[in-house]
């Protein structure tokens, strides 16, 4: 606990307030203690309302009550005014934020695009370049089909050629043949064909009659050795050792082995 002081006070012969006993000047209203002069607030004579020297004033400023409602108002106008400064600053940063974002997406999007046009073209070189090789190629295939078509005319030339050289050969050779009763050579041959062991050249058909209409008896398959006994014209008459009917087949389709003895 805290303990009473024991200093003894006097009040001021000035102003009335607590100070020590054996103080020479109060410390409130800076006066002199030294006199004994009878104290200057104990004088009947001073006026009520005049405030003591030293004393604290307790007087009010009072504010006109037509200031105070316009006061009011311009408080609150300007608290809306900054309120809405405020408000407008975050609503340009929020909208300033969204265009950058947007202008960021625009921006990805247009590299994006041009990456894409950029592969476009080189894709459409790459089919330029192959285009022009194409072309190289088929002119240079064109180069060689009428090199061919040359050659084959320079061949198609040569072939008449021989050919009208043997015709001319073969007419030549005509002229010198004597005459046989207008029969071919071949023909003659084939009329005087021996008999014997003949073999088929190639499939032929038998026929009933030494006749390319008459009706065919069978079937006779290439290398058959077949017994020719006589000749007609181009035909040869065989027989069969195995029972078969006589027929006839084409001279043309068979060769002589060994004659008849």
């Amino acid at each position: 606990m805290i303990g009473k002081t024991t200093t003894r006070t006097r009040p001021c012969p000035q102003c009335a307030n607590s100070i020590g006993e054996d103080a020479l000047s109060c410390p409130y209203c800076k006066a002199g203690l030294v006199s004994q002069a009878a104290p200057a607030w104990l004088n009947r004579s001073e006026s009520a309302a005049e405030p003591r020297a030293g004393a604290p004033s307790n007087k009010r400023v009072l504010i006109p009550a037509k200031f105070i409602w316009p006061s009011a108002l311009l408080v609150v106008a300007l608290i809306a005014f900054f309120s809405g400064v405020a408000l407008q600053r975050s609503e340009q940063s929020a909208s300033s934020q969204a265009s950058s974002k947007q202008l960021e997406a625009k921006d990805q999007m247009i590299r994006s695009q041009e990456a894409q046009l950029a592969q476009a073209q080189q894709q459409l070189t790459d089919n330029s370049n192959q285009l022009a090789e194409m072309k190289t190629k088929l002119e240079e295939g064109q180069k060689e089909l009428s090199a061919t078509k040359q050659r084959l005319g320079a061949a198609t030339r040569e072939v008449a050629r021989l050919n009208a050289s043997r015709s001319a050969a073969a007419t030549r050779t005509a002229s010198r043949v004597p005459d046989t009763g207008g029969l071919l050579p071949g023909s003659a041959a084939r009329r005087t064909s021996d008999a014997g062991v003949y073999e088929t050249t190639r499939q032929t058909s038998v026929y009933e009659t030494p006749s390319p209409t008459a009706r065919v008896i069978t079937q006779i398959g290439k290398g058959t050795r077949i017994n020719v006994v006589s000749s007609a014209g181009d035909w040869l008459e065989v027989r069969s050792k195995h029972g078969n009917p006589p027929g006839y087949v084409r001279a043309d389709n068979a060769r002589l082995i060994a004659r008849a003895k």
